[in-house]
């Protein structure tokens, strides 16, 4: 009998060890899992205006999401998402801002205040949105119509198809139109490259000199440059992995914690500054805390992207959402219209200047576009590139574009003088290199 106690006490005590070693191991994912779904669905909802059930199909059907508990309130614009009865987030929206997730529970960030929309929709496109009928020639408007059509699968959103700064093709699905606000996911990693490239051309920053980040003062990454941010050759440790079995760095700083900058800047060098090149959002993210930094007001700089680049180009149905210590996600949160989408394409198309106002620096555009050392000729800053036509061997080198995880792009085409929005919600590789090779069959 005492032999039977004591096995059923080690037998109870490895699986309480058992239970708490799970407990380490799930309760971050948890954390994921919900801050996820709050978010997604917030946005979802209050920004893109689709119902909750059409987020839950589109984005939150794969474990461990399916499990999540999901409360939209529509009068306080809230979601609070909560699993196993264990752990919830809460996301809010606020109107011109959009969604914030609040991980410690705090909902709400002082001056965090939105400019006035204008009202530009009764003038010409491009500023406005009213289209002239004047199809530049050598375009076969009937074949690229049934094109698109025919390629519009259950999940695309939107295309808009510009040439020689004419919209010459457009289609929605159900429930969106040309003035939908519409998540760009890693898109929004360009957004915060032209507004640096603003700051850039007021003498605010200088993309040689040293991220002066007082973190990293003492240490290795001392030596890493804006440049070396813009062109994600940093050489900081980070895991971009978006898995839904373990709690990656991505997910950490987008769905765990409230200062994304914080966590982005914490990691250690792991090489030397421009030896490597690595995809990462947190280094988007630290460009947008250096943004920060350079606004002695915080409304000043919640208000710079509309006042400095959204109201200049007419993208009045364009948000960058926040944190919830008030700073831009300028890896991920950028939601603009499909063609507020295409109007910032045209900007790059135009070498930074948007109706006879230079808004970046003239040599920008060029510096965007040039391939980053040891990127194998596929990046630039904060912009895919076609130059070593890795990505899209039918297609001319080049061809730059902007590259949403879940199948967003704009494609910019110097030669073609167009720019090709595709939206979509599927995180399926799509085959843009067939896509716009046979879209060229109907453009001269």
């Amino acid at each position: 009998m005492k032999l039977l106690k004591k096995l059923l006490k080690v037998v109870g005590l490895l699986v309480l060890i058992l239970f708490i070693g799970l407990g380490f191991v799930l309760y971050p994912l948890l954390r994921g899992a919900t801050g996820y779904s709050a978010k997604m669905l917030c946005s979802g909802v209050f920004v893109e205006g689709m119902s909750q059930q059409q987020v839950e199909q589109m984005e939150l059907t794969a474990f461990p999401f399916n499990n999540v508990v999901n409360v939209v309130d529509e009068e306080t614009k809230t979601v609070k998402s909560s699993i196993f009865g264990l752990v919830s987030q809460t996301a809010t929206y606020a109107d011109g801002v959009g969604a914030t997730l609040f991980p410690k529970g705090n909902s709400s960030i002082n001056e965090r205040l939105s400019l006035p929309r204008s009202k530009f929709d009764t003038l010409p496109w491009p500023q406005g949105s009213v289209l002239v009928d004047n199809i530049p020639q050598g375009v076969d408007v009937e074949g690229l119509r049934q094109f698109i059509d025919q390629q519009f699968e259950e999940t695309s959103r939107a295309v808009v198809v510009v040439k020689d700064g004419q919209i010459i093709e457009e289609k929605y699905a159900e429930g969106i139109n040309e003035f939908t606000p519409l998540l760009g996911w890693s898109m929004t990693k360009t957004i915060t490259a032209a507004l640096t490239g603003i700051l850039v051309k007021e003498g605010k920053l200088d993309i040689n000199d040293a991220a002066d980040i007082e973190a990293w003062q003492n240490d290795e990454r001392s030596e890493i440059t804006l440049n070396n941010l813009l062109q994600m050759s940093s050489g900081l440790a980070w895991n971009e992995d978006y898995s839904k079995t373990q709690l990656t760095d991505v997910s950490q700083m987008l769905y765990v914690e409230s200062d994304m900058y914080a966590y982005a800047i914490s990691p250690e060098a792991a090489v030397k500054p421009d030896s490597i090149w690595k995809y990462s959002s947190g280094t988007t993210n630290i460009i947008s805390g250096i943004l920060r930094s350079c606004f002695n007001n915080y409304n000043d700089y919640y208000q710079f992207p509309q006042k400095a680049l959204f109201n200049k180009l007419g993208m009045q149905h364009s948000y960058i959402e926040t944190d919830a210590t008030g700073t831009f996600v300028g890896s991920s949160y950028g939601y603009c219209s499909a063609r507020d989408w295409a109007r910032f394409g045209m900007l790059y198309l135009n070498k930074g200047n948007w109706m006879g106002e230079q808004l970046l620096p003239d040599w920008w555009v060029d510096y965007s576009t040039r391939p980053a050392r040891a990127s194998n000729g596929k990046y630039g800053a904060q912009l895919w590139l076609n130059a070593s036509q890795i990505h899209m061997p039918d297609m001319p080198a080049d061809v730059y574009f902007l590259n949403g995880y879940r199948g967003q792009r704009v494609a910019v085409m110097p030669s073609k003088n167009m720019v090709v929005v595709c939206l979509n919600s599927k995180a399926e590789e799509i085959d843009y290199n067939w896509y716009l090779n046979q879209m060229m069959t109907y453009v001269d």
